[in-house]
């Protein structure tokens, strides 16, 4: 497993130089590309199939690529690719694959794949959870603050219009504190129970695909 994944940082950090962008290519980069590492390195770090974007800049500059070797280290880069290691950790982190693995790949990997994708899922439940009660909060912050303003600018008003004009505002904002407050509570009572949902899905998991 070490040495997969010294072959897969290496062949990143050999075709790291060349990439300028996810699709193109400049006439430096086509002149010295080395076509075999390119595949690889495509194939290796996300599954990702960049020959017709890389071959058309280059053709365009007057360069000819290599098919054949592109898709040579292509093929090994997706051996690197599919392993379960990989296939969790790159489902965790949010990944999408709808590529083929080898045969004698394909349902380790799927598998776990799959794990990955569910932690994922969990994760973001969690995180949308906590960014939620955070949006809220911030939001009965403000209506106490505007809440305050409105009850200092009421005892200072001078004219009965303004002091009904005043005490509406007072009303609606008491009314809509009350609504942040139950979307609050109903945040935060979701929250235990998604964090229990990655726990058990970790302990589940625990080190299958190492350490996350």
């Amino acid at each position: 497993m070490k040495l997969k994944a010294l072959l897969v940082a290496a062949a990143l950090a050999a075709g790291g130089a060349l990439l300028a962008s996810c699709e193109t290519m400049s006439a430096e980069q086509c002149a010295a590309a080395d076509w075999g590492s390119l595949g690889y390195s495509d194939a290796a770090g996300a599954a990702n199939d960049r020959f017709a974007d890389r071959a058309q800049s280059c053709a365009d500059k007057g360069f000819q690529p290599d098919q054949s070797a592109y898709y040579d280290g292509f093929a090994n880069g997706m051996r690197a690719f599919c392993t379960p290691e990989h296939g969790f950790q790159f489902a965790r982190n949010g990944g999408s694959f709808s590529g083929t693995c080898a045969a004698d790949l394909a349902e380790d990997f799927s598998y776990a794949y799959a794990d990955g994708r569910r932690v994922h899922d969990a994760q973001s439940e969690v995180d949308n959870a906590r960014s939620q009660i955070s949006s809220i909060e911030s939001r009965r912050n403000q209506i106490d603050e505007d809440l305050r303003d409105r009850q200092n600018a009421l005892r200072d008003a001078t004219t009965d219009e303004d002091r009904q004009r005043l005490q509406g505002n007072i009303d609606d904002l008491r009314r809509r504190r009350r609504d942040a407050n139950e979307d609050l509570r109903v945040a935060n009572d979701a929250l235990p129970r998604l964090l229990r949902n990655l726990d058990n899905i970790r302990g589940e998991i625990g080190g299958r695909y190492g350490p996350w």
